[in-house]
């Protein structure tokens, strides 16, 4: 099958393919004259994801570009979710229960609806005010809240059909997010895309934890322990100081051997002490690298954020001043107490919701607990750190004093470095405490609203044209496809080269398809000048002509003509044959023998004397024949009739029958032409191949080959010797009559 054939089998069809066009334009043309007005809003949000952290727990933070893509993608999965959508249908239900002026108005059918009149209004107003305080869903499982959700569903507010209609995008390489809505109402539209940016930080909030009380009280026991002890050696100090006593010379040595002994103990468990810690600060990495993957960074507490953050500073300048002072100020001290005190009361008194989902909730935690750790374990590190370089510094110190006196003063600068030391591991345990507070006022992630949703003053454009030539485009690919389909389906015999592909037989001659009962066959071959024939009418008579030349080329008088199935057209090309060969004045007899359907015997009127033909051994044969023929109307035509019956010739003819004699009756006609059955179907044309001296096969255009038929055809390659001449291909359509 050759692109030539598919493009005439489109052309062929092309008021079809015209007409599916039209359907699909004038269903384009409806589609958009009823479509709903939709109006779109749409509003930016500025995430913050990209903004250098104020405060860091990672020394050396990487700006990780893979890391930023997903933080964007789980604030649009956020967006999306069943919480932040279902908050946001619990406002919009409320908004339309509670407002004067409600997005969507329920028809008197859906009012009529059970799930409506069921409602208990106030009471659903309750629970929904009490699910967005609480941030939770609504449980299908309890009947109050199941007839809300039924009611939210009446409103078509339920997530399934705002998520539908609803966009949520990262603007390209930027920090902003874009959100779209489309709805029936511009104020709808414009109220979803400024509330949800409002849920959506509510539950982004919920989702991260705030350091807990614990936390902070077990800091700042660890800073009062650690103030207390700087006290103790500050005072220890001072009382030295005052010592006037005097020492004797063999203390120098005896005081300096056991400060260098007491150091070094102290240096060697320090050591000890650092590398454990510093496997342990490892471990809490590693960890935390794992979850920062999945956990988002804390968001932040707007509540009283100016206020902490002026104490924390207030703090900060008091410590300057205390550590001038020699850390021993009880003013100054009682300052820094009380700033602690309120801004432990700032961080108790912000609210906290729990995670709506417990597995992120378990996570975030786990991170929390994690951060507690690392920072504990940084300030711990450092202050060993320092006491590693202190003891080693004594160490040196006591060796050389150890040999060169000195006992008071070696004892007096062992105590003055402890003070020191322990002053520094001070500040460390204040700045570990500043930042564990810090965590919560200055978070990685800064959401704010930058462009404002506002109502649409006109509806979205229809696209009308786009969208009626595109179903026009649509309708003609499709019908074209279909139109291809099938052709490629069709196993029929539709074009000569697909005929002597598959049957690889000799065609004599191919037909196009006539309609005899619309025009009668003879019009057909009325040579009169005044009988204008049309363009069908001369492919069909030249078709004929070709195939008479092929017989009167044969050298042959005496044709069997056959089909491989019923219904192909024998009997029209039998009656067209005698036309075409009576315009050359040839005198043709035509012999019915297809008992299974005798239609030449009807057709023309004939006596059924087929069967009762007997020619005796003294009987003039051409003196008999006469009796039995019945003229025809076709010049030069008679036709010998049968009987229809069910039995083959051997089985009804006689024994010295008309068919034995046919060379005798051959020597008064220039034609002899038999009708058989269809080979597929009866054994009668293979009875009869032994009379002719030619056999000819008819087949239709329309059908296609099946088993049987290639048997048939074997046969007529195997079995009939060199008496087959070709076929006729009969009812082409005449576009194909060239392929």
């Amino acid at each position: 099958m050759d692109l030539n054939y598919l493009l005439k089998a489109l052309i062929r069809r092309k008021w079809i393919i015209l007409f599916a066009m039209v359907i699909g334009f004038a269903a384009g043309l409806v589609f958009t004259i009823f479509q709903k007005k939709t109006f779109v809003s749409n509003a930016q949000y500025s995430t913050g994801i990209t903004q250098t952290q104020k405060v860091s727990l990672q020394l050396n933070e990487i700006f990780d570009v893979n890391q930023i893509d997903i933080r964007f993608n789980n604030v649009i999965e956020t967006f999306q979710s069943e919480t932040v959508l279902g908050m946001l249908s619990y406002e919009l239900l409320l908004h339309d229960l509670e407002s004067t002026h409600p997005f969507r108005v329920l028809t008197a059918k859906q009012k009529n609806d059970t799930t409506y009149r069921n409602v208990n209004f106030q009471k659903a107003k309750d629970i929904l005010h009490s699910k967005l305080t609480d941030l939770t869903l609504l449980n299908t499982y309890d009947p109050q809240e199941k007839k809300v959700w039924d009611l939210v569903n009446l409103y078509e507010y339920d997530p399934f059909n705002l998520s539908k209609k609803l966009t949520v995008e990262r603007l390209k390489s930027s920090d902003f997010l874009n959100i779209v809505f489309v709805s029936e109402n511009p104020e709808l539209s414009a109220y979803v895309v400024n509330t949800i940016g409002i849920k959506f930080k509510e539950f982004y909030n919920s989702l991260t934890s705030t350091r807990t009380k614990e936390s902070l009280t077990k800091i700042e026991s660890l800073q009062r322990s650690k103030s207390k002890e700087v006290d103790s050696i500050q005072k220890k100090l001072e009382e030295f100081r005052k010592d006037a006593g005097a020492t004797k010379s063999g203390d120098v040595a005896s005081a300096a051997i056991s400060s260098l002994q007491e150091a070094s103990s102290q240096l060697t468990a320090e050591q000890s002490k650092l590398n454990t810690l510093n496997y342990k600060l490892s471990s809490v990495n590693d960890q935390l690298a794992a979850l920062n993957v999945n956990v988002p960074s804390q968001p932040a507490t707007a509540a009283n954020n100016d206020e902490y953050i002026a104490l924390r500073n207030a703090n900060q300048s008091l410590n300057s001043q205390l550590a001038l002072k020699g850390g021993n100020d009880p003013d100054i001290q009682a300052k820094i107490d009380a700033n602690t005190k309120k801004m432990a009361s700032i961080l108790a008194s912000r609210p906290s919701t729990p995670s709506t989902n417990p597995n992120l909730q378990k996570a975030v935690d786990r991170k929390d607990e994690l951060i507690k750790s690392k920072i504990d374990l940084e300030a711990e590190i450092a202050a060993a750190t320092e006491n590693i370089k202190l003891y080693k510094t004594q160490v040196a110190e006591f060796r050389g004093l150890a040999f060169s006196g000195g006992g008071k003063e070696v004892v007096l600068n062992g105590i003055q470095t402890d003070y020191e030391n322990a002053q520094k591991e001070l500040e460390k345990y204040n700045a570990t405490l500043f930042a564990s507070q810090d965590l919560d006022v200055n978070p990685d992630f800064n959401f704010k609203q930058i462009v404002v949703g506002l109502p649409a003053i006109k509806p979205q454009s229809s696209h009308r044209t786009l969208v009626v030539s595109s179903a026009a485009v649509a309708m003609f690919f499709i019908a074209c496809m279909i139109i291809l389909i099938l052709e490629f389906m069709d196993n029929s015999l539709r074009t000569p080269s697909i005929f002597q592909k598959e049957t690889k037989l000799k065609l004599l001659s191919s037909i196009n398809r006539i309609n005899p009962d619309k025009k009668p066959l003879k019009d057909y071959f009325d040579l009169n000048p005044e009988n204008s024939r049309n363009r069908s009418s001369e492919v069909f008579v030249e078709s004929l002509r070709k195939l008479r030349f092929e017989l009167e080329n044969s050298g042959k008088k005496i044709f069997l003509v056959t089909s491989l199935k019923s219904q192909e057209g024998k009997s029209t090309v039998l009656e067209a044959l005698a036309y075409i060969f009576s315009m050359t004045k040839k005198k043709v007899l035509l012999i019915d023998t297809n008992f299974s359907h005798n239609s030449l015997t009807q057709k023309f009127g004939a006596k059924a004397t087929l069967e009762n033909f007997n020619l005796g051994a003294q009987d003039n044969a051409i003196d008999k024949i006469w009796g039995i023929t019945t003229l025809t109307d076709i010049n030069n035509t008679d036709v010998i009739g049968c009987s229809e019956g069910n039995y083959t010739p051997s089985e009804i003819l006689p024994k010295n029958n008309l068919l034995v004699n046919l060379t005798k009756i051959a020597q008064h006609y220039d034609f002899i032409f038999m009708e058989g059955a269809a080979l597929a179907d009866h054994s009668d044309s293979k009875e009869l191949s032994k009379y002719a001296e030619g056999i000819i096969t008819v087949l239709s255009a329309k059908n296609g080959l099946g088993e049987r038929d290639r048997e048939s055809i074997h046969f007529l390659k195997t079995s009939t010797g060199n008496k087959y001449i070709g076929t006729v291909l009969n009812k082409v359509d005449e576009e194909l009559l060239e392929l």
